[in-house]
């Protein structure tokens, strides 16, 4: 009789183990990956001529739209004469110049979106303080910006979470962050220096 109670009880043990997938958080994970999901594929604009846009032509426009973007924040804005500076701009915020490098898409999977971080040369090598300052990750489906200091950048591959959710979003205090490029004058109290360099850091001033 007693072996089987530990019999019995041991099925209930393994049938416990077996969580049922139907549960409210797991439903409710997966209404919101549906909904990024379709997020996703609305910001992606359709063409009305020529066919769909490729990899090559979205990143020609997402340059535009960072042009523009960067412009219409007070920057001055040049791009260097030809491909073979690892930056895409200069931008002049009135008190330095920044090297900038843009990296753009809209892949999309999981409630996660997922950019090149590296150089795109064969040996894909990461980028350095000495060859960028910065790098600006657009997410075009969302139209969202990420100013992230070439220091910050920890792996090749750069995956970003804008709906939350994850502890791997450690890029999302990056967000729209322009104003580490903003002149020290410019009055952004959450800014400090680098007395080495003169750039700004996200902390307390």
């Amino acid at each position: 009789m007693r072996r089987n109670k530990l019999v019995e009880a041991g099925k209930n043990l393994v049938v416990g183990q077996r969580t049922p997938r139907s549960t409210p958080w797991i439903l409710a994970n997966l209404e919101r990956d549906r909904l990024a999901n379709r997020e996703a594929l609305l910001g992606m604009k359709a063409t009305i001529v020529r066919g769909p846009l490729w990899a090559k032509r979205r990143g020609e426009l997402s340059e535009l739209a960072f042009f523009y973007k960067a412009a219409g924040l007070g920057f001055g804005v040049a791009k260097p004469w030809g491909d073979s500076e690892r930056y895409d701009f200069i931008l002049d915020s009135g008190q330095r110049l920044w090297r900038v490098q843009v990296k753009s898409g809209g892949y999309h999977h999981n409630r996660r979106y997922g950019l090149h971080g590296m150089c795109g040369n064969r040996q894909q090598t990461v980028y350095t303080a000495g060859e960028i300052d910065i790098i600006v990750a657009y997410l075009i489906p969302i139209d969202a910006w990420y100013v992230i200091p070439v220091e910050k950048i920890q792996n090749k591959w750069l995956l970003f979470f804008p709906y939350g959710g994850d502890r791997c979003g450690h890029y999302e205090e990056y967000r729209e962050a322009w104003r580490l490029m903003a002149p020290q004058s410019s009055g952004a109290s959450f800014l400090s220096t680098d007395t080495r360099n003169g750039r700004f850091f996200a902390g307390v001033s």
